[in-house]
């Protein structure tokens, strides 16, 4: 006996601390809404459970018959509420009422039974049909997390998609523990005279508490996943504008050229500039340049093609890496850009703001490394600002960077 409640204790101090990882990571920046507070309130739940258990298997005699697997039901609900938040389905009042009403008339059973135990002569059974009522309500959550988690092992990958898995497996153990805990109570309920300890070592029970906690523990490593997915994110990502950082952006350039060079394709960079930024700045204040960045950014992504790479250099400087694009098709995508800036204004009080960009292109060459391209590309910006800016340029390969070039006629669309 002894050693069996050192195992539950073990199980509830495991749930405990599980309470304490979710409350931790719930602390991190963009992790309110995940759903932690819901699991760290049913590992507490949880960890009332195993109280409950202990202090059943120390004290018999005490009115606790089927209050911790009811427990365990409520605990598991919050869970599922959890989850649903997590997966992005904000949870429903109807999933708690499910564990939470059974425990109510559970109290209350027990308690007039307690007090009037001439009342209720039958009041093993009515322990049994309660702790049936909390098995099977165990399984349909079990189950429900995952209807609501299976989705996710094929959206993540990586750690995400491992920990999703897991808590599929999991739940469907919890759910099999749980059918395991029901079958001998129904063998029970058919008796003429119902044995109050239908699970009298407490096993099954156990083992499903240490299933729980590995919900939890499954659970946990898809909030980290997710906590260090969005970190990632804002260290590769300009805050203002959303797109790649200069770093990110240059790692990209030399992985897209490390890859043309393995498949013999090319590739196209463009390297853009916002004509006059300054002057916006001086005239409109910093918080609308501010402004006119993200405007741009959004259109940046409106006429990048899919598989684009964007990325924000520095300022007022912004570039693309168009995989598998020529020269002609980049300057279709660069005209496009150009015509959509000239018209849409940037949005502000009390006119809109008017802007424009001018850009330069250039085609990788075989061999040639990312700032080999990314010289070039800037040579061909030069010229467009020397063109007399809002237009599109583009460096030749046959021209070595540093040698004057021959004016041209300024590439864009008629308005």
């Amino acid at each position: 006996m002894f050693q069996s409640q050192v195992v539950v204790l073990i199980a509830g101090l495991f749930a405990l601390q599980m309470a304490v990882v979710c409350a931790v990571l719930r602390r991190a920046p963009g992790m309110e809404r995940s759903g932690l507070t819901s699991w760290a309130l049913g590992d507490l739940i949880v960890t009332l459970a195993v109280v409950l258990l202990a202090a059943h298997a120390w004290r018999a005699e005490w009115p606790l018959h089927g209050l911790p697997e009811l427990a365990l039901s409520v605990g598991l609900s919050m869970m599922v509420y959890g989850t649903r938040h997590f997966v992005g389905r904000p949870g429903r009042g109807r999933v708690l009422a499910i564990a939470n009403l059974p425990a109510l008339v559970a109290v209350g059973a027990h308690a007039a039974s307690h007090l009037a135990p001439a009342s209720l002569p039958e009041s093993a059974s009515l322990g049994v049909s309660l702790s049936l009522a909390a098995s099977c309500i165990q399984i349909l959550l079990s189950l429900e997390i995952i209807r609501i988690t299976a989705p996710c092992v094929s959206e993540k990958r990586g750690t995400g998609r491992l920990a999703a898995l897991c808590l599929c497996f999991v739940a469907l153990a919890c759910a099999a523990l749980a059918g395991m805990q029901a079958l001998p109570m129904l063998e029970a309920l058919g008796q003429t005279r119902p044995r109050t300890p239908v699970d009298a070592d407490g096993g099954v029970t156990v083992w499903f508490v240490f299933g729980v906690v590995g919900l939890s523990v499954s659970f946990a490593l898809m909030a980290h996943d997710r906590l260090r997915r969005m970190l990632e994110r804002r260290a590769r990502h300009d805050d203002l504008t959303d797109v790649l950082s200069r770093g990110a952006f240059w790692e990209e350039l030399e992985l897209a050229c490390k890859q043309a060079e393995r498949t013999c394709q090319s590739f196209t960079v463009a390297f853009i500039d916002l004509d006059h930024f300054k002057a916006i700045n001086d005239l409109y204040g910093h918080l609308a340049g501010d402004s006119v960045l993200r405007h741009f950014a959004g259109l940046l992504r409106k006429a990048a093609p899919p598989g684009a790479v964007l990325g924000r250099l520095g300022g007022e400087e912004f570039a693309i890496v168009l995989p598998d694009t020529g020269m002609e098709a980049g300057r279709a995508v660069s005209l496009r850009l150009n015509a959509i800036v000239r018209g849409a204004p940037c949005p502000s009080e009390p006119d809109p703001i008017a802007y424009t960009v001018s850009i330069g292109m250039a085609e990788r060459q075989a061999g040639e490394n990312a700032d080999a391209v990314m010289r070039r590309a800037d040579r061909a910006l030069y010229d467009a600002k020397q063109m007399g800016r809002n237009c599109v340029s583009s460096h030749d390969s046959g021209e070595p960077v540093g040698m004057p070039r021959r004016p041209r006629v300024r590439e864009r669309e008629s308005t």
